[in-house]
């Protein structure tokens, strides 16, 4: 009994002593589950908002997105610069210089106000270094180029089958005169270097950026120096294609001007039109052709994914001294792209304006002007009637019909 006794008296103490620790570890416990539950509760409370702050900036982006303003870019472009001698000649003053601003002069309002105005230089400006030349390898003064400038042209084309004519020698001259003279103005078609020759052409406006390029079916039979072939931008199925899917990435929209087609042809030729697929199947937006010396339709053209692009087949001159009636007549270009709040790009609205070349005796006679302002007078006295006296005002309505219809 005593044995009993003393066992009971010991196992009380022993609860006395270890009760409080026990208690203190299950508080513990009971304290460490409920701050894990704290934990979990918190971190989701912060997954909720770092997700709802994503949401937030996915939002902003979609609104910012939703309200992207429109943006629209006005394009005129005219045909070939076409500088026989009878032309370059009637630029001389009567002090021996040279001066072309009388080219431009019933047009220049139309060409200085558009956001991007384009003209097709078809002979090199190689300068009188290299001699004055007319058909059929053509040199023209640097003159030229700065009566382009003074009419406001923005975008010089220079791949045409004549860019070759001086050699070497006269697409540097050209380039350098340029670079030298007039840098705000940018040339396409032909490069200083092979680095060069990747760069596209990018203009922009308020954030919408157009990318433009420029290409030739030929050179006449010549051929740049094979470490050269950066030279000049050949129609080239691979290259244009490399160039087209460059350039969707730094650009909103692509704008093409090929020089290509038949001379004298008012029709389109197979090969532009294997040119015009290659392009819309690429995506482009607009193409502007230049070189068969006479105008060509205007028509939309599908793309295997639905892509509508606008073809001007050939703008014709905008000045030459050929001998041809229909050689006379050319037409302006007159675009406007639309990026709208989501950020597509449309042909928002486009014509074709016609133009006539105006020949006459006499310094500085020889000009351009808008069909629309043409005299029957004017007509009359136009030297095209020499060497073709169908030449007239009717029947440079009855062709501009014929080839542009409603257009």
């Amino acid at each position: 009994m005593r044995k009993v006794v003393i066992c009971c008296l010991i196992l009380m103490l022993v609860l006395f002593v270890a009760g409080p620790v026990l208690n203190s570890r299950n508080k513990i416990a009971d304290d460490n589950e409920e701050s894990k539950k704290v934990e979990t509760v918190n971190s989701e409370i912060t997954s909720v908002e770092t997700t709802s702050e994503e949401q937030t900036e996915k939002e902003t982006e979609k609104e910012t997105d939703a309200s992207m303003q429109p943006v629209e870019i006005n394009i005129r472009m005219v045909g070939d610069m076409l500088m026989h001698d009878y032309v370059q000649t009637n630029g001389m003053r009567e002090d021996g210089t040279y001066n072309y601003d009388h080219l431009f002069a019933n047009v220049k309002n139309e060409i200085s106000t558009a956001d991007v105005a384009v003209v097709n230089q078809e002979v090199i400006i190689g300068g009188d270094e290299l001699g004055i030349q007319n058909y059929p390898r053509f040199n023209c003064r640097h003159e030229v180029g700065d009566a382009i400038a003074a009419a406001g042209f923005d975008v010089v084309l220079h791949a045409t089958n004549h860019t070759m004519d001086q050699g070497v020698d006269g697409v540097i001259n050209c380039m350098n005169f340029w670079e030298t003279n007039h840098p705000e103005i940018k040339y396409l078609g032909i490069h200083k270097s092979e680095e060069e020759s990747r760069e596209i052409y990018v203009y922009e406006k308020d954030g919408f950026r157009v990318s433009m390029l420029n290409y030739t079916y030929g050179l006449n039979g010549s051929q740049p120096p094979s470490d050269k072939k950066y030279l000049i931008d050949i129609l080239d199925e691979d290259k244009v294609r490399d160039d087209i899917r460059r350039a969707k990435e730094i650009s909103d929209c692509i704008v093409v001007f090929p020089h290509w087609g038949t001379e004298y042809s008012l029709e389109i030729s197979s090969e532009q039109k294997k040119w015009a697929k290659i392009f819309a199947d690429e995506g482009v937006t607009l193409v502007i052709g230049t070189h068969p010396h006479v105008i060509e339709p205007v028509e939309w053209v599908e793309g295997t994914d639905g892509n509508s692009m606008l073809v001007y087949y050939s703008l014709g001159n905008f000045v030459s001294a050929q001998d041809k009636a229909e050689a006379m007549l050319g037409a302006m270009a007159d675009v406007t792209l639309l990026r709208d709040e989501t950020g597509n790009v449309i042909v928002k609205d486009y014509k074709a304006i016609p133009l006539v070349t105006h020949r006459q005796a006499g310094t500085a006679s020889v000009t351009t002007y808008k069909l629309s302002d043409y005299t029957e007078e004017l007509s009359q006295a136009n030297r095209i009637r020499r060497n073709d006296s169908s030449f007239s005002i009717a029947k440079m309505n009855d062709i501009w019909n014929q080839v542009m219809g409603q257009q």
